[in-house]
């Protein structure tokens, strides 16, 4: 993160907070989630269990190996997801000022958003005592309105994926969507915008390949292992992902009328759920509708071991699925690369499952042969 001398940086880890106020504040701003190698693990484990996720242990080895995308921010913030995100974010106090703040979990409740708007005001006072100067109701309104162009034109591109012979790869789509963690969107609407028309005049002329959906826990922007096995090495197109980093961020929007403070928490606790956010239910219905949506071949439900989100959760998303009949392929995994043959071999027996299933359904002249390996 560059920055102007006078300019405070902030980082945070989780989708939840809400990016328009942080950049109503003139503050740079990027999301931590560096992680996927076994270095940073190892060096967060020292301060951590072994039974915190190897995501949670990356976000403090970052900062205790001076990484400095880490080391550059000022202050950090974070909203209280899970169990171990939280003891991890009292962890990096020794590194950094942190501020911790409370999220609900019953999303649907008056009193809940009533509380999240509260916990919003609570973080634009503490960015007024970083900064020395008001946030102003007028320029969070302006933020929304940005935002909110922002989002719709990365579910535009998205969206493109919808075609049968998409134009962009889920590997690609990565970097649109992952710019809006770490550019404020002033710099990014226009190049966007271009992004999508280029894209959406590219001829949808091929052949149908092998439609994939990634669900479940955070794919951090280093680990992009499982998309190398899918697209680079299996032939198969990633076409929708159902995790944070991924599309489901950018589903909704936030009213740009009203109070800003409880727009944002009706608008950042209606977006596409986290599994922590009760009911549960809600979560797997919404797993299911983007399934069917992008017209997906299966899904690969996926979460890092001893995620206490989405680890325990796993057993009604993959009775779901089953129960729309789009076959899913439950799989934990880590940082450590010591499982890279196994999940290939797995994803691998996976896609021969389902290019048989398509085979019987609707003629052999459907199957993605490059899949077969």
């Amino acid at each position: 993160m560059t920055k102007p001398m006078d300019e405070k940086r902030v980082g945070y880890f989780c989708a939840y907070t809400p990016l328009e106020v942080l950049n109503a504040a003139g503050v740079g701003h990027a999301r931590l989630l560096k992680a996927g190698d076994s270095e940073t693990v190892a060096a967060g484990e020292l301060f951590t269990q072994s039974v915190f996720c190897d995501f949670s242990k990356s976000c403090i080895g970052g900062f205790a190996q001076g990484d400095p995308f880490y080391s550059a921010v000022d202050k950090l913030y974070n909203f209280h997801t899970c169990a171990s995100m939280k003891r991890v974010t009292e962890l990096i106090e020794g590194f950094v000022p942190v501020k911790l703040l409370n999220l609900p979990k019953l999303r649907d409740l008056e009193s809940s958003r009533l509380f999240f708007r509260d916990e919003i005001f609570e973080l634009k006072r503490d960015l007024f005592e970083l900064i020395g100067h008001e946030i102003s109701d007028s320029y969070i309104r302006e933020q929304i309105v940005r935002y909110n162009i922002l989002r719709k034109l990365i579910k535009n591109i998205s969206e493109l994926r919808k075609r049968d012979n998409p134009p962009i790869s889920g590997k690609d789509f990565v970097e649109p969507a992952r710019a809006f963690y770490y550019v404020p969107p002033e710099k990014l609407i226009d190049t966007h915008d271009k992004i999508y028309r280029a894209l959406s005049a590219v001829s949808g002329a091929g052949s149908r390949p092998l439609r994939l959906m990634i669900s479940g826990s955070i794919a951090a922007d280093g680990d992009r292992r499982l998309l190398d096995i899918l697209e680079g090495e299996m032939g198969a197109r990633v076409v929708v992902e159902d995790h944070c980093a991924g599309l489901k961020p950018f589903y909704n929007t936030v009213k740009e009328t009203g109070d800003p403070l409880l727009a944002l928490a009706d608008g950042y606790l209606d977006q596409a759920p986290c599994t922590r956010m009760k009911t549960l239910q809600d979560n797997v219905n919404f797993a299911g509708q983007l399934a069917q949506e992008y017209q997906v071949d299966g899904v690969l439900h996926v979460y890092l071991k001893f995620c206490s989100c989405y680890g325990i959760t796993k057993k009604p998303f993959l009775n779901h699925f089953q129960s729309i009949d789009i076959p899913v392929l439950d799989l934990s995994s880590d940082y450590s690369g010591n499982d890279y043959g196994q999940i290939k071999t797995r994803i691998k027996a996976f896609i021969e499952v389902i290019n048989a299933r398509r085979s019987k359904k609707n003629g052999s002249n459907t199957i993605c042969r490059r899949c077969t390996g």
